[in-house]
């Protein structure tokens, strides 16, 4: 994901890539002659170079924490791959900290704009299916692609392993509940959740679900699964006036998305077409405008620590074996008692 960022941040108007760091020499290297930047074979050089406004960090998620506060004690702005860290906690003492030092923290949320959450906000926007009272949205397919994405590919299968923060919920978690709260507009009110290690590895989870319940009456299921050797649809939506349903597996199968419509003996199908380009790079852009219009980057941290909380407690949900109230405060909760005992 560096040299995605890497990539993406050079192509983008309004941006200049300064340098990069990495403590693999052989990447270093790779990046220096591709895209003719300085390279650092240390983080904390990095954060030495005072020319630096803005750090992207993409390391491992175990270490997403310890470099952001790094960086923020650095005086630098940062955004951060996504999850931001391994736990709201975490994730809260980040912004925290960003407060106290008076710069800015933003998550690389990018599949905002993805082509298929794009049609989603466009038909809940327009009215068309009409009161949408249940949400389902999923990726699922089957894919040793899922577990080797990476530089060091299935000789490092990181996604796998605990000691990295691996797991599909952190890996999708972060945008399947994110792109919810922002399509519901609406605090959660309860949540049950279950994470399944089945297949690709017995430390973390290959297959998460979760059933949330929202305040104004919206329910919803958010699964992620690399089990599924028929893939459930994308997205499924129900509303008074109609349905929506999107076809799933991997992205680039996100394609063929139908809308029906019916009243008694009449039947309306309507079919969408969302043959675009999958991860749009929206973000860089979308960042570019807000800094350049003098407003917070795009992705904002009450909506990271929302969805933080929502991925916290699909764990707590699974553990316990019962639904989570979402409906108070739990942090404060926790303070008062402390205080009282």
């Amino acid at each position: 994901m560096g040299q995605v960022h890497c990539r993406q941040i050079a192509a983008t108007p309004g941006l200049s890539l300064s340098a990069a760091s990495s403590r693999s020499p052989e990447i270093a290297a790779g990046i220096k002659e591709e895209l003719k930047i300085k390279v650092y074979h240390s983080h904390e050089e990095l954060l030495q170079d005072s020319s630096i406004g803005w750090i992207v960090i993409t390391t491992f998620t175990n270490e997403h924490k310890k470099w952001a506060l790094r960086a923020i004690a650095a005086g630098k702005n940062l955004i951060i791959e996504k999850p931001v860290a391994l736990s709201y906690e975490e994730a809260a003492a980040i912004f925290q900290a960003a407060r106290e030092k008076g710069v800015q923290v933003t998550v690389h949320l990018n599949r905002r704009w993805d082509r298929d959450f794009v049609l989603v906000q466009r038909v809940l926007k327009e009215d068309i299916l009409g009161e949408v009272y249940r949400i389902e949205s999923r990726y699922t397919a089957f894919s040793s692609g899922w577990a080797g994405w990476g530089l060091q590919g299935l000789d490092n299968p990181w996604r796998l392993k605990k000691a990295y923060g691996g797991g599909i919920l952190s890996d999708w978690g972060p945008h399947l509940f994110d792109q919810l709260l922002l399509l519901t507009s609406s605090p959660a009110k309860c949540l049950f959740g279950k994470t399944e290690s089945r297949i690709w590895s017995s430390e973390v989870e290959d297959h998460f679900w979760a059933e949330v319940i929202f305040r104004n009456g919206v329910s919803a299921r958010v699964e992620a699964s690399n089990n599924h050797r028929y893939p459930l649809p994308r997205w499924l939506l129900l509303g008074s006036k109609g349905t929506l349903k999107m076809a799933g597996g991997d992205p680039c199968e996100w394609n063929s998305a139908h809308i029906r419509k019916s009243f008694h003996d009449f039947q309306e199908q309507i079919s969408l077409d969302t043959s675009q380009q999958e991860l749009s790079g929206g973000f860089y852009p979308a960042f570019v405008a807000a800094l350049q219009q003098g407003k917070e980057a795009p992705v904002g941290p009450e909506e990271v620590l929302a969805a933080a909380r929502l991925m916290d407690a699909v764990k707590e949900s699974d553990s316990r074996g019962r639904s989570i109230d979402l409906s108070v405060d739990r942090s404060t909760s926790s303070r008062a008692n402390t205080t009282t005992n």
